[in-house]
């Protein structure tokens, strides 16, 4: 047991950078219907955001201060590119997330290069010894963020008067514009959101593994936890996060030595196995329709 804790400990770390990138991938589905193929390239940018203000400020200042433009960039996404694709086919708005991801992905390159790039500074250490375990500082850091902040957001999306807008505005939309609700500005606060948890979640990745085009292959992990809690559960989302960020630790520890590279594979066969029984996810609402 021993042995098997601090794999476990950094599997649940994981996943909840999973859950917590998971959570603004869902929100903006469940708010537009929008599959956001470009959510790994959201993480890149706020990761060289706060690499750029770590390079000037103490890291946990550096990532309060990308926070807020990381929120201004996901609205002048949704604003200047999204906005005008609702309402075209949904495969036309699909090849234009790609499009954007392609795009976010060549102007990073551009303006910060194509170089690994290692945070200055790090977070205070917070890790700590459960008896012959050692939690480091790192595992703390993400459960303390990603937790909070996911409980926090699901809170908001099922008690307070934003929530419920944003829930009324993914059933019937063109109600709710009859009802006077302000979608526009409302759709555009989801994006918002959505880029503030990938920046967090980018910020996080970073301080371990560093700035650069690895982080979109981490954030791709976003569409296994998303389909697997169900597209349209918040919660879900983030309980996805923590179940795949676990199979992984344990996958790591027993089944790497056997099948090397599986681990990589594991989030998808799951994916695979779980929608042959439950088509919507563990946590997707079952939709009928009439045909």
């Amino acid at each position: 047991m021993s042995d098997l804790l601090p794999y476990l400990i950094g599997g649940l770390a994981n996943g909840a950078l999973y859950g917590l990138l998971a959570l603004g991938f869902v929100l903006v589905y469940r708010a537009t219907s929008v599959v956001n193929f470009a959510i790994g390239e959201f993480l890149l940018v706020g990761a060289y955001l706060t690499y750029t203000f770590a390079l000037f400020l103490p890291l946990p200042l550096a990532i309060l201060a990308a926070l807020p433009l990381a929120f201004l960039f996901g609205l002048l996404v949704e604003r200047g590119f999204v906005r005008p694709l609702l309402g075209r086919n949904v495969v036309a708005v699909i090849m234009a997330t790609i499009g954007l991801a392609a795009a976010l992905d060549g102007g990073v390159q551009l303006l910060w290069g194509p170089d690994l790039k290692y945070l200055p500074g790090s977070l205070p250490d917070l890790g700590f010894a459960m008896g012959e375990v050692f939690v480091p500082s790192r595992a703390v850091w993400n459960l303390l963020l990603a937790v909070p902040l996911g409980l926090l957001l699901l809170f908001l999306l099922r008690r307070s008067r934003y929530g419920v807008l944003v829930r009324a505005i993914s059933e019937r939309e063109v109600a709710a514009l009859a009802l006077g609700i302000p979608t526009a500005r409302i759709l555009a606060g989801v994006w918002g959101v959505s880029a503030l948890l990938a920046t967090l979640a980018g910020a996080l990745l970073a301080v371990a593994s560093g700035v650069g085009h690895n982080l979109v292959f981490l954030g791709l992990k976003v569409f296994p936890v998303a389909i697997l809690g169900g597209l349209d559960s918040v919660g879900g989302a983030l309980v996805a996060g923590f179940l795949l960020g676990a199979l992984e630790a344990l996958s790591q520890r027993y089944l790497e030595p056997i099948l090397p590279g599986f681990t990589e594979a594991l989030p998808f066969v799951v994916v695979l196995l779980v929608l042959l029984a439950r088509p919507y996810g563990l946590f997707g609402e079952r939709q009928i329709e009439r045909v």
